[in-house]
This record gives C-alpha cells, sequence and structure tokens, in this order.
C-alpha cells in the first residue's frame, strides 16, 4: 500500500494495467468475497439499491445485482443522459442494452428511481483508505452526488485499488466505506 498521496493519473495507470492482467478465476474468488462483504451491510427498511453495471475488470456486481433482487430489493443502475447519470430501476439483466462508454444500461422504458437516501453502489479505478475515489475522469458520480447527497456510498474494489492517500480536488466526493474481497473499510477521513 502506498504512504504518500498518489496522483489521480498515477492510480489510473496502475489499476487500470492490473485490471488487464485479472484472470477469470480472480474475478470470480474475489467477486464472490465482495459479494459475501456486501451481504453484511443490508439495513432493515431499506428496500432500494442503486448500483452499476460492471465493465472492463471492474469488480463485479452480476451476483450482487441477482441477491438484491432475491431479497426483494428494488436495483437502479445508471443511465448516461447529457453529462449527467440517472438511475432507472431494472427487474434483470433483461432491462438492459447497450448505452454509454459500451456500458450497458437501462432500457427507455424502466421507470426512473426516485430513492434519494438509498444506498450507492459506486465504481471506481482507484480508492483512498479515507474514501476518495478515483473514476475514469469524467465526473458522472460527483455531479450526481451532489444533486443527491443524502445517499449511504459504498465503493465496491479489488484490494489492489486501495490507496492510502490520493489526490482529490474540491468537486470530488468521497464515498463513505468500500467493500473489498478482504472485508469493510469504514473512510471516517474524508467526511
Amino acid at each position: 500500500m502506498e504512504t504518500s498521496v498518489i496522483s489521480k493519473a498515477e492510480v489510473r495507470r496502475r489499476v487500470l494495467d492490473r485490471r488487464k492482467k485479472l484472470s477469470p478465476a480472480e474475478s470470480r474468488t474475489w467477486d464472490e468475497a465482495i459479494l459475501q462483504n456486501v451481504k453484511s451491510l443490508i439495513t432493515e427498511g431499506k428496500q432500494t439499491v442503486y448500483t452499476y453495471i460492471s465493465v472492463r475488470g471492474e469488480a463485479g456486481t452480476e451476483k450482487i445485482i441477482d441477491w438484491y433482487l432475491q431479497c426483494g430489493f428494488r436495483v437502479a443502475v445508471p443511465r448516461v443522459i447529457g453529462k449527467e447519470i440517472y438511475f432507472f430501476y431494472i427487474r434483470g439483466i433483461q432491462d438492459l442494452e447497450p448505452g454509454s462508454f459500451q456500458i450497458p444500461e437501462p432500457l427507455l422504458s424502466c421507470e426512473k428511481a426516485v430513492c434519494p437516501d438509498a444506498p450507492v453502489l459506486l465504481p471506481g479505478v482507484g480508492f483512498s483508505r479515507d474514501g476518495w475515489r478515483v473514476g475514469y475522469g469524467a465526473g458522472f458520480y460527483d455531479r450526481f452526488l451532489s444533486r443527491e447527497p443524502e445517499h449511504d456510498t459504498i465503493g465496491l474494489a479489488y484490494d489492489f485499488q486501495i490507496f492510502s492517500s490520493i489526490s482529490h480536488w474540491h468537486l470530488d466526493r468521497p464515498v463513505r466505506r468500500i467493500v473489498t474481497p478482504s472485508g469493510i473499510i469504514a473512510c471516517t477521513g474524508a467526511m
């Protein structure tokens, strides 16, 4: 783990290179461990979860989505509209179509999600232990969380995506927790 502040560009270079080298067996094992840790976060009274559709070596969400749906949760995933993301409810992968950046998005017929305090499972290229997140650089999630700041934010990542400290700027929005195969990191430093 890094001990000094690392730039966003360096985080992206290191992590994206490592993600390209992931074996299917590694991904399956780590995704199963993340799922088990996500299961421990379920809270009474919550009936909706916002999450992402994993692509290109991101921490996998397919089994997480299936599990939440089996538990009776409403699951919402993002669609890019202009420079913003909005979440829409899905019933499963049959409700997805090719979207922006070659990422599956909800069908146009899907209902818009309106649950401003639902937990949000976020992707990231890298995370710091105090909650700062490095994405791909477009700022979609930061803008979304600025619009809807009441969400409980939970990053999903493999252990090699965690750094002690990463650079950030005033428009970045930190996560409250990070779920990895090794466990759950409470990110109190960025709050």
